[in-house]
């Protein structure tokens, strides 16, 4: 049955034929115009929407689906890992000082290196490097290995000595800490001074910036991201009018989001402008270190934020910093005069303990999961029975009336949502820790994480295939819905469309899919 309106008088600017249409068994065809779905149903039905100028893909059989939202992640910390040195897959210490020793190797003696991805917690050895060791894989270059948690970094003696940090004139910026030690002397970890350390590392060109973008971009869309979130506290007007100039020129191809810092509220309308003129949006007001804010002021910020009409995003992995949050919307709630959608939103819920749900549903808060730390940073977990239960929770959540939404955290875990869908359902690690078994969503809510509750949550007219929403689509060889997790993370997307513009390929060389060129030209 065709689902459309006028017909016979919009052509179509591109039209998908001759396959599945996730959600819609009775149709295997869909007709876009003007970036939009303007028809689906029987292929025959839909011929009138056919024109001298309009597309025809066929899909011989695969399955159309809705493209993937991302709802939390680091796009510019995601697109410098993608880029550069990732030491994620390291789990022996061994194996990192010896990935760092063959870039240390390739680098210029005197420029920095600069490395992602450890976790001592996912080591086997279940230590840190030490500041010796890295001094003797990385002897002429200061470096900075970053915290797979993006909260910390770990630095060589040469780069503790460039940034001055044993200087006695050396000031401690607020909230930073350097491990320090028996005799003083600093271990070479610093928590806290992420923003700190990357505004003293030299710039990143512009050009670089825009080469890494495209990069990244092009593997988000790789792995069927249509739209994505960024949600980074320290953006502020620098940050905004970088990727202003990134989704203009079309390095990002996605549809892009953007958190802003709390600092950054009064100036949120001229943020506002910025963005769309680039056809971007700011997504609200990320909070971090909830737990180190004066209740009264966290209170009166996000009443600030609701009156700006601005979402409030706050950091939660810790029990005390979920206890801070729902503390401050509780009380902020009651003076707000009239309550808009989605102006809550916990970020991870780590942990999640049994008096929190009902505290969090009555708000009207979501929770944007990340499944992914169940299956990457699972063996950390596994280690803490006692927190098992409450960690990254599905179904109980849903059970008591709260919203989900999925995020990957990229770079923290790698930015695939049919490996955080797929573990959403199994709720089992990387290396086979199965963690809190009956918190499994189904295959259809976990879907819905990066779907359609994603677009909701989003603001945008996506997420399902219906008439009006957003032509941004993927490709799949399979129904997501009728496989196994196993097999579904092994789903390859083959075609990546948005605001109907095919933006990515899979097999067709890089150099050749240019975002936003037309179809027929």
């Amino acid at each position: 049955m065709l689902r459309g309106g006028r017909m016979g008088c919009e052509k179509a600017d591109l039209v998908l034929h001759d396959g599945n249409i996730f959600g819609h068994p009775e149709s295997d065809s869909v007709a876009i115009g003007a970036g939009s779905i303007i028809a689906f149903g029987r292929f025959r039905e839909l011929k009138s929407y056919i024109g001298p100028r309009t597309h025809l893909v066929r899909l011989g059989g695969r399955v159309l689906a809705p493209g993937f939202i991302d709802c939390h992640q680091h796009f510019m910390e995601g697109a410098a890992v993608a880029t550069g040195i990732s030491l994620v897959r390291c789990r022996t210490i061994g194996d990192l000082l010896a990935d760092l020793r063959v870039a240390a190797a390739k680098t210029p003696p005197g420029n920095w290196l600069r490395a992602f991805g450890c976790d001592e917690a996912l080591m086997h050895e279940r230590r840190r490097p030490t500041r010796d060791e890295l001094d003797q894989a990385v002897p002429k270059n200061p470096l900075r290995l970053r915290h797979q948690t993006l909260h910390a970094s770990w630095l060589n003696s040469r780069a503790i000595a460039a940034l001055g940090l044993e200087s006695d004139q050396f000031v401690l910026p607020e909230g930073g800490q350097i491990l320090r030690d028996a005799t003083g002397r600093p271990t070479g970890l610093v928590v806290g001074m992420e923003e700190w350390l990357s505004a003293r590392l030299p710039r990143v060109t512009v050009a670089e910036m825009e080469s890494r973008a495209r990069f990244y971009s092009h593997e988000l869309a790789a792995n069927g991201i249509t739209a994505f979130t960024d949600a980074t506290v320290r953006n502020g007007s620098e940050e905004v009018a970088a990727f202003s100039r990134l989704a203009a020129s079309g390095s990002i191809k996605q549809r892009v989001s953007l958190m802003v810092g709390p600092r950054h509220l009064k100036g949120i309308s001229s943020l506002r402008k910025t963005a769309a003129a680039s056809g971007m949006q700011i997504a609200g007001v990320k909070f971090m270190h909830v737990t180190q804010w004066e209740p009264e002021i966290l209170t009166q910020t996000i009443l600030e934020a609701i009156g700006q009409d601005a979402d409030c995003a706050f950091h939660v992995t810790e029990l005390e910093e979920l206890d801070a949050a729902v503390r401050a919307c509780s009380r902020a709630w009651p003076q707000v005069a009239q309550p808009q959608l989605n102006q809550l939103r916990i970020e991870h819920g780590g942990l999640i303990p049994p008096e929190y749900p009902e505290q969090i549903a009555a708000l009207g808060a979501w929770v944007v999961t990340n499944p992914s730390f169940i299956y990457y940073r699972g063996a950390k977990y596994a280690a803490e029975p006692g927190l098992i239960p409450y960690l990254y929770r599905g179904q109980s959540l849903r059970r008591a009336g709260i919203k989900l939404a999925g995020g990957t955290d990229a770079p923290v875990t790698p930015a695939k949502p049919l490996y955080a869908i797929a573990t959403a359902v199994t709720r089992v690690s990387l290396e086979g820790y199965e963690l809190a078994p009956a918190e499994g969503l189904s295959i259809e809510a976990a879907f819905a994480l990066f779907t359609r509750a994603a677009a909701q949550l989003s603001r945008l007219p996506s997420g399902e295939i219906m008439n009006g929403r957003l032509a941004d689509l993927i490709v799949l060889p399979a129904d997501p819905t009728k496989l196994q997790p196993a097999e579904l993370m092994n789903l390859a997307v083959e075609t990546t469309i948005v605001g109907g513009q095919i933006v990515y390929e899979r097999g067709r060389p890089v150099t050749s899919q240019a975002a936003g060129l037309p179809l027929f030209s």
